[in-house]
């Protein structure tokens, strides 16, 4: 075997590590990219419960103490409650606006080609 064919091998060789190489890094990129995403989903999906829970809550008092009678507890003897549903209202979209920064920063990961060097 000549020198030029030795080279052609070696250069071969290398170009086959460099595309190993390349193909690992893009698997454990996707793959931490799905998790990701199952996360944010997940966080989305527990938001979206708690909004509408805290929405039933405070649905349920309004129409309670609308109903009530004059000697009965009135309308805003409840602040505490809803205080609570406001605030799980605003975790809620805390956890809407994690997983919405989450998505953007995997387009923002991207590992970014490298030129061939030949």
């Amino acid at each position: 075997m000549g020198k030029r064919s030795e080279q052609r091998e070696a250069d071969l060789a290398r170009r086959e590590a460099d595309v190993t190489a390349r193909e690992a890094a893009l698997a454990e990129h996707t793959e931490a990219a799905q998790k990701i995403l199952g996360d944010a989903d997940e966080r989305d999906a527990s938001a979206d419960t708690r909004d509408a829970a805290a929405d039933k809550r405070e649905s349920d008092l309004d129409r309670a103490e609308l109903l009530a009678s004059p000697d009965e507890l009135g309308y805003g003897d409840h602040w505490p409650e809803r205080r609570n549903a406001g605030l799980d209202r605003g975790h809620a979209k805390d956890d809407r606006t994690a997983s919405h920064e989450d998505r953007i920063a995997l387009t923002e990961d991207l590992p970014e080609d490298e030129p061939d060097p030949t």
